[in-house]
């Protein structure tokens, strides 16, 4: 898999994934500056103009002054609560609220999420995410999702990152959703651990010997036992997703 732009690591080699739709304004919302000053030069490469607020009153003021159709939100800021700062904005702005924040509580995205934001990621993060939770963020509210790939009761949208069985969202982690989406994409084919790194990872994880059986174990939680598919192990061969009334 390739190598992946991250928070705090800045590098001027790394790949860059494909543009953004439309150039727009985005407001920057934090108070570390250098994370700031690179995230905004990262933007700048897909051609998005970044303005960064290191307070809860400058935000404020320069949300009321400028329409900024995306807020990246830090939730903790030197003079008040970024989440609290997420509820003032919302009550005067429809702009696509993401928090950025290095907490992992989650109550803290519960919070952030109940109080207006559109969506959250967790520091140290790919930037190729934070762009695609953007696009994600931004197709939701004009309402269109994007591609999506269907089985049985299952659905997946690859550039959102989402999918839900029986109209029920899936909560699913990075692997587990990037397993999931590799099995959906060859039903009632079984598919060896090998071919699952290779697909769902890439090489990176060669050397976690139970990672795919430890991911796999996890998946199965997340699915319906009374659903219309189940994950099949083929012993000595892999895995198969396929109809669970078959």
């Amino acid at each position: 898999m390739g190598s992946q732009t991250v928070v705090g690591l800045p590098s001027a080699a790394q790949p860059r994934c494909g543009m953004l739709d439309e150039p727009m304004q985005v407001l920057i919302v934090e108070d570390h500056r250098e994370i700031a000053r690179w995230l905004q030069a990262e933007l700048a490469h897909y051609h998005w103009r970044a303005e960064i607020a290191e307070t809860v009153e400058l935000a404020v003021a320069m949300a009321r002054r400028q329409i900024y159709p995306v807020i990246l939100l830090d939730i903790m800021l030197p003079d008040g609560d970024g989440i609290a700062l997420c509820r003032r904005l919302r009550s005067f702005t429809n702009a696509a609220i993401l928090m950025v924040t290095a907490k992992i509580d989650v109550r803290d995205r519960v919070r952030a999420l109940d109080d207006g934001a559109d969506d959250y990621i967790v520091k140290p993060f790919a930037v190729e995410e934070l762009l695609a939770r953007i696009r994600a963020v931004l197709r939701r509210s004009s309402g269109d999702r994007g591609p999506v790939v269907e089985f049985q009761d299952l659905r997946l949208w690859p550039e959102e990152r989402t999918a839900e069985q029986d109209g029920q969202p899936l909560n699913l982690s990075r692997r587990e959703f990037s397993l999931l989406a590799v099995l959906m994409q060859n039903p009632n084919r079984v598919l060896s651990r090998d071919q699952l790194l290779e697909q769902a990872w890439g090489y990176d994880f060669y050397g976690e010997s139970n990672v795919v059986e430890v991911t796999m174990r996890r998946l199965r939680d997340h699915l319906q036992r009374d659903g219309k598919v189940t994950i099949s192990t083929v012993r000595g061969v892999g895995y198969m997703l396929r109809s669970a009334h078959e």
